[in-house]
């Protein structure tokens, strides 16, 4: 059964189509992905298929009472609520009815005679139960918990208005995961998150019952989680059945046979052509119709290349010192009362370096500095391929600041070598092009170098744009124009134009496409320099790295490997099969889900620390059983006095009908059965702590 059909559908933005003549249904249980290049309309398309953006041509169709939840790349929160209540309030079905059954409540209090209220009571009861309603904050606490909110960072209390970028982001996904909507269309939804949060989302996602529309890089929830791929790409969009590595396969196969036809075709062209060449009085004697078809296929415009990105290296050679840290340690003010403690903000840029400021005293409002990283030494080699990971908050992004230069080390030394150039591909890299909004595409990358040699051949600014699949037309474009992947891919440019020979790469993969990942990917395989990442893209980081330093308790810990062959062996030590991060060797591996990860990043307990038998606690009552002991302490007066009022219409019966008779006496073998289970289960609760 279709829940949102497109039939005809076109979308155009200014000059370029996004889709046209576009014919898509969205089923029940549907697990669709969508894919393509950055600013080829992937998440118009989502907007299209929530309702908030109007078609140009064709229709949308779909039920008006269907309950769709978009997370978009800007979601729109309430900034005044706190982010428990901008949770609680996306609860949908299951909030309603906690609202119905406080209304009904406090109606029976004030008119505890009434069977109607009675009767409609606990038909809403029944309703509940059915659809959990009675676990709402339990659940909205637990999702927040495991996206990186709540636990050590608890920010529940806190203003929306007040989070950081990708704090909100976080806690939109988290009102989009608590709604449990028919459809749920997800933008990028493992953007700020570590990779235990997304091996949990990919678990949660799993086991969600509604249909499924995803817009994402990480390729290994991709490959996981969807069923069907659409490729967004040059106004088209082509349904493939079947995951991510499936997708792989057949555009590999359709990519052959298209070479294969244009192969075919140049041929025939230089058959028809040398014919055509003969002499005057061969030329005389040809046949009118064979001129014409030879003329048709000179003039034939050549098939659109598919839309490529192409990074080849133009780094500068490197000596035999690339970065060497001594003793280093890295420590940032503690945020006072009312400031987001969970780490760097991601909503707006850092900006360059700027002159370390004076250290408060400690103080009540003045808290000490907290201590991110101690101690660590590493002499990092100029073919170093080196990964950073660890959760959110615990110091990744500033580690990349203090060797980029952006932020002093709080003790140690950080030496470059003399001949490093570096670049810093930060997590606000598009943000940083605000400044430069309304400048054409083609001068920022001119304030950087006019041209430049890429394998020994000059290109010019133009040229290395195409490269990164900006046409000439896009090139005079303002900076305010582009998509936020787009404005990535161009800092991107910018910074490979200037031949950096040590990369330092902060969550590369944000709002990136998986194309001009897998290009960006190739292309650090052939880089001639040193690299260093930080990055949750498991993906990513098993094609990239070959030596990992994993954040925990304030050390990097070092590991010789990919991320899956570090997780694998993680959790091997703990006696857990291997899950989380796929084997590498495939086109698309799977990723296990994850339901019950391991600590931060996979990190298992120290096999030379085992966990200590504590004594099991009395279990508490949850919030369920907290408001279930209300209802019960609250019904069983009304059901006590309405089985006094039935025995005595039984004990004085009024005239001869006996199927009344009947009837009450049926009623009160009921109620009184209902009043001993709930006297039981009263017992039962009442025993628990609170």
């Amino acid at each position: 059964m279709s829940l949102i059909s497109l039939v005809g559908a076109g979308k155009d933005y200014g000059i370029r189509t996004l889709f046209s003549d576009l014919e898509l249904q969205v089923g029940a249980r549907e697990r669709l992905g969508l894919i393509g290049p950055n600013g080829a309309g992937k998440s118009t398309l989502l907007r299209v298929l929530a309702g908030h953006d109007p078609l140009d041509r064709g229709e949308r169709r779909c039920s008006s009472k269907l309950n769709v939840v978009l997370l978009d790349q800007e979601p729109d929160l309430d900034p005044t609520r706190t982010v428990l209540e901008e949770v609680f309030a996306a609860g949908g079905e299951r909030l309603a009815l906690l609202r119905e059954h406080e209304e009904l409540s406090l109606a029976l209090a004030a008119d505890p005679a009434s069977d109607t209220l009675l009767a409609r009571l606990s038909s809403c009861n029944h309703r509940m139960d059915s659809c959990n309603a009675w676990d709402l904050e339990r659940d909205c606490r637990e999702v927040l918990e495991r996206l990186g909110i709540g636990g050590a960072s608890d920010l529940l209390g806190r203003r929306v208005g007040e989070l950081s970028g990708g704090n909100r982001r976080r806690v939109a996904l988290a009102a989009a995961l608590v709604a449990q909507p028919e459809v749920l269309l997800l933008d990028e939804p493992t953007n700020h998150l570590d990779a235990e949060g997304v091996e949990w989302l990919q678990g949660w996602l799993d086991r969600f019952a509604g249909a499924l529309v995803l817009v994402t890089h990480d390729r290994y929830l991709l490959d996981r989680v969807t069923r069907r791929i659409v490729a967004v790409e040059r106004g088209e969009a082509r349904p493939y059945e079947g995951n991510y590595a499936t997708y792989l396969e057949r555009r590999a196969e359709e990519e052959a046979s298209e070479q294969a036809s244009a192969a075919k075709f140049r041929g025939s062209l230089r058959r028809e052509l040398a014919w055509l060449r003969q002499g005057p009085k061969a030329r005389s004697t040809k046949q009118k119709a064979r001129l014409q078809r030879i003329e048709a296929m000179r003039e034939a415009p050549a098939r659109q290349a598919k839309g490529q990105v192409s990074l080849t290296s133009t780094a500068r050679r490197i000596g035999k010192q690339a970065i060497t840290a001594e003793g280093l340690c890295v420590a940032v003010p503690a945020s006072p009362p009312g400031r987001d403690a969970s780490g760097p903000r991601t909503g707006r840029p850092e900006g360059p370096a700027e002159p370390p400021e004076e250290a408060p005293q400690p103080g009540p409002d003045h808290p000490g500095p907290r201590l991110l990283l101690r101690d660590f030494s590493y002499d990092f080699s100029p073919e170093d391929r080196v990964g950073i990971i660890g959760p959110n908050g615990v110091g990744k992004s500033s580690l990349l600041q203090v060797i980029a230069g952006r932020r002093e080390p709080s003790a140690g030394t950080l030496e470059l070598g003399s001949t490093v150039k570096l670049a810093y591909f930060d997590q606000h890299s598009e943000v940083l092009l605000a400044d430069r909004a309304q400048r054409k595409v083609i001068d920022v990358v001119q304030e950087a170098a006019s041209r430049v040699e890429v394998d020994g051949v000059d290109l010019s600014a133009s040229q290395l744009l195409e490269r990164f699949l900006f046409p000439p037309a896009q090139q005079h474009q303002p900076v305010a124009k582009l998509s936020g992947g787009e404005r990535r891919r161009l800092h991107l440019c910018r910074l490979l134009i200037e031949a950096p020979n040590v990369l330092l790469l902060d969550e590369p993969t944000n709002d990136l496409d998986v194309h001009t990942l897998g290009v960006l990917e190739d292309f650090l395989e052939d880089f001639r320099g040193c690299v260093v990442v930080v990055s949750h893209d498991r993906w990513f980081l098993d094609r990239t790295v070959d030596r990992l330093f994993c954040f925990r308790d304030g050390q990097l810990e070092r590991f010789e490997g990919n991320y899956s062959t570090y997780l694998e062996r993680q959790q091997a030590a703990a006696g857990r099969p291997a899950g989380g991060a796929a084997r590498t060797g495939s086109a698309a591996a799977r990723a296990d889900t994850a339901a019950s990860a391991p600590g931060p990043e996979g990190l298992a307990p120290s096999s030379n620390n085992p966990p200590t038998t504590k004594p099991t606690p009395p279990r508490r009552r949850s919030f369920k059983e907290n408001r279930e002991l209300e209802s019960i302490e609250r019904d069983l007066p009304l059901w006590e006095e309405r089985r006094s009022k039935l025995e005595r219409s039984l004990a004085n019966p009024s005239g001869g009908d006996y199927g009344q008779l009947e009837t009450l006496t049926h009623e009160l073998a009921d109620l009184v059965e209902r009043i001993h289970s709930a006297e039981e289960r009263w017992l039962e609760l009442s025993e628990r702590p609170n």
